[in-house]
């Protein structure tokens, strides 16, 4: 049976939404009672909807896609995605309620079915994630790697494929449209112009539901508002933010200070002041080349080339 349109998605990326919504203001498919929102505020609610929609995650190997001569949707993703992503795809996606947050994390089959952990941490960490827990202070420096080098974050490496292989007759749709109401549906209207999904976008309350459901939103800016302090020499508090954010300043601190290393323990810094001093005092026979920065001074950075090579 022909599709009205395929979506294709990467997990925690949102696509039971947009399924819902295209099936739900789509003049073309059946009348969908309900809403798609689960206890754990995600869209994954069963519903009953039309057989006109596919949705489904692109395989990492080739074709990738299904029905390649059909139309589709591709949500695509950023390296400016990655920091709000990562902060609660890993309690959303497949709802596993995998909470990053916590001093030792442990993942079970599911979650590692859809995320390939598993080789990362066993290449960098020694870890075998299928069998023992993360501690925090790891799960923070494998964020971080991904932050000092956004082309190693497996979101960002599988959209690479995804958009280099996609059926021809496909939309782009950025996941970012998804945190905005009015990009939300622009860009809705977009893919409706592209693909002929006869949307009826008159009702945008569905939406503003879905926001508020959304985790983390209100404090999207935190960790960008954070570096501005760092940047100002302002004291502010940093203890309550998470792993993701802690390790994105992690990051940031690397980029923009010479041979510096941020701390691997469980704790992190409770204030920008504590960051400010441990900057202006960090022990000169302590600097060294950082190995995890892939240039320095706009240059490939040895160190880096040696390690990735292990």
């Amino acid at each position: 049976m022909n599709k009205l349109v395929n979506i294709a998605f990467q997990g925690g990326t949102h696509g039971n939404f947009l399924r819902f919504c295209i099936d739900k203001f789509s003049r073309l498919t059946p009348t969908l009672e309900g809403t798609p929102f689960s206890e754990n505020k995600t869209s994954h609610n069963p519903l009953q909807y039309s057989e006109k929609i596919s949705l489904y995650h692109p395989g990492k190997i080739e074709p990738y896609f299904e029905n390649t001569d059909q139309p589709h949707i591709l949500i695509t993703i950023d390296n400016e995605d990655i920091l709000f992503l990562e902060r609660w795809v890993t309690l959303r996606a497949g709802d596993f309620k995998i909470n990053t947050n916590e001093n030792m994390i442990k993942l079970n089959t599911n979650f590692l079915e859809l995320f390939e952990w598993g080789t990362v941490f066993q290449k960098y960490y020694n870890i075998d994630v299928s069998k023992n827990s993360i501690p925090k202070f790891l799960m923070r420096d494998f964020y971080k790697l991904s932050f000092l080098d956004p082309n190693k974050n497996g979101f960002i490496m599988l959209d690479k494929i995804l958009r280099t292989n996609k059926p021809k007759n496909t939309f782009e749709f950025p996941v970012s449209s998804f945190w905005d109401t009015d990009k939300f549906f622009t860009t809705l209207k977009n893919a409706d112009s592209f693909l002929s999904l006869d949307l009826d976008l008159s009702d945008v309350s569905i939406h503003e539901t879905f926001l508020d459901k959304l985790h983390f939103l209100k404090s999207r800016h935190r960790a960008y508002d954070i570096i501005k302090n760092i940047e100002q020499e302002k004291d502010v508090n940093t203890s309550d933010i998470d792993t993701v954010e802690q390790a994105y300043i992690s990051a940031w601190i690397e980029k923009n200070h010479d041979f510096v290393s941020t701390p691997l323990t469980n704790s992190f810094f409770d204030n920008t002041g504590e960051i400010i001093q441990w900057l202006k005092h960090y022990p000169q026979h302590y600097k060294a080349m950082n190995p995890n920065l892939p240039t320095f001074n706009g240059i490939p950075n040895p160190f880096h080339l040696w390690n990735s090579k292990k």
